[in-house]
């Protein structure tokens, strides 16, 4: 069998690996856009705050692949012939595929104000990391308060940079947190230097001699040596929708990850699976998630028939200020009851998000102790046999919990 993995990022390297060892003799080849030994982009904001060096973020060694390897660096899917089961390459280049998976991941989204020449980046590959580092000095304004936006406002802090986030939203991670939770994070990042700036945007970026001039749609303006843009990602979904695969917020698979192509599998930031809590379908973008269906991609490649059960969203964002642990539904919807607890002398907070008595979501904040367990509560669906009250209250062990009435 000749299988082909388009992408070498967090699910088609994880896919890589299963195959490898599963079926070590199985014919694979794997095209990256990148030029780059595959790498963990979740320390790109690391290595921007100078935490570690670029061969330190390395997490493959494509030296140590068998000879029925064959890794292309530098290469561009065009098309997709499903009938004849081929791609086409930007270098011309056809290649046939018994077995394919797409793992194309997710763009960094642009906003229309976007403009590299006017010192204006995203923060979603090695390259975006060097154009910011080319051009930073000692001042940054970073667009956006999610996760990535915050990530790398805490790594310019690391090498006493001046930061400046404008967030557009009344507080920050607006998209995944409710407002009292994330009224925590916004307090820390105030305390750790950050100046943040809500209910604002960028209405035009400009350069003023040698700094950025960003003007605000307040009429404030602000500059800085750069703009690292951080809102949100998208789905590449291109190359899947030319050839004719059924594409909805990202490509559509069945449980075991496979397209509406036979013999076409799909895993990571561009597919789109079940999310468990809010049991509908839904792109759950990190990269847990993504080396979690890459494996089960490869299973089924193989023929195992092993049905992928789904996802919830979920991020821990650790800083030198504070520890949170989210996942999975947060905010107030039907069915769903939300429990929580303020500890103001130990800068702790918990939340925990009920629908009959199933949990559906958690957030932890400054104390990750069993986190990881409520996070398998919520994705196995098991119901709680204690009072939630006592549980965001920490009278409850994760034991208690799991005790039959």
């Amino acid at each position: 069998m000749d299988a082909v993995i388009i992408g070498l990022s967090a699910a088609g390297l994880s896919c890589l690996d299963a195959l490898l060892k599963f079926s070590p003799q199985v014919k694979v080849t794997a095209i990256s856009e990148e030029k780059y030994s595959p790498y963990c982009r979740c320390m790109l904001t690391h290595y921007l705050g100078r935490i570690v060096r670029e061969e330190q973020m390395i997490i493959k060694d494509i030296s140590a692949c068998p000879p029925n390897v064959n890794l292309l660096f530098g290469e561009k899917v065009e098309t997709i012939d499903l009938l004849k089961k081929s791609l086409t390459l930007s270098s011309g280049k056809k290649i046939s595929y018994d077995k394919l998976l797409i793992a194309t991941g997710a763009n960094a989204v642009k906003p229309d104000y976007y403009d590299e020449k006017k010192r204006t980046f995203t923060l979603r590959y090695m390259d975006d990391a060097r154009k910011v580092e080319q051009h930073i000095k000692d001042s940054a304004v970073v667009l956006g308060g999610g996760f990535v936006g915050i990530k790398a406002a805490y790594g310019l802090l690391e090498r006493n940079v001046k930061v400046e986030m404008i967030v557009s939203s009344p507080y920050p991670l607006s998209l995944v947190l409710d407002e009292k939770t994330a009224r925590f994070v916004e307090k820390d990042m105030r305390d750790a230097g950050i100046v943040i700036r809500t209910q604002d945007d960028i209405a035009e970026i400009n350069m003023k001699k040698e700094s950025v001039a960003v003007s605000l749609k307040s009429g404030i303006e602000v500059y800085s040596d750069v703009v690292v843009v951080g809102k949100g990602v998208k789905p590449r979904v291109d190359v899947a929708r030319k050839s004719g695969i059924k594409i909805d917020l990202g490509i559509m698979v069945n449980e075991f990850l496979e397209t509406s192509a036979e013999g076409v599998y799909a895993a990571g930031d561009c597919c789109e699976t079940m999310d468990v809590a809010r049991k509908v379908p839904w792109i759950n973008a990190i990269w847990p998630v993504a080396v979690e269906q890459g494996y089960f991609a490869a299973l089924n490649i193989l023929g195992a028939n092993t049905p992928y059960a789904g996802s919830i969203g979920m991020n821990s964002l650790k800083t030198h200020s504070f520890h949170l642990i989210s996942g999975g539904v947060l905010k107030e919807e039907e069915g769903v009851v939300l429990y929580e607890k303020h500890f103001p002398h130990l800068k702790q907070f918990r939340k925990l998000a009920v629908r009959d008595n199933v949990p559906v979501g958690m957030a932890f904040y400054n104390c990750p102790e069993d986190a990881g367990l409520y996070i398998n509560l919520i994705k196995k669906g098991m119901p709680l046999n204690a009072d939630p009250v006592k549980i965001v209250n920490g009278e409850l062990s994760i034991a208690d919990m799991l005790r039959p009435f």
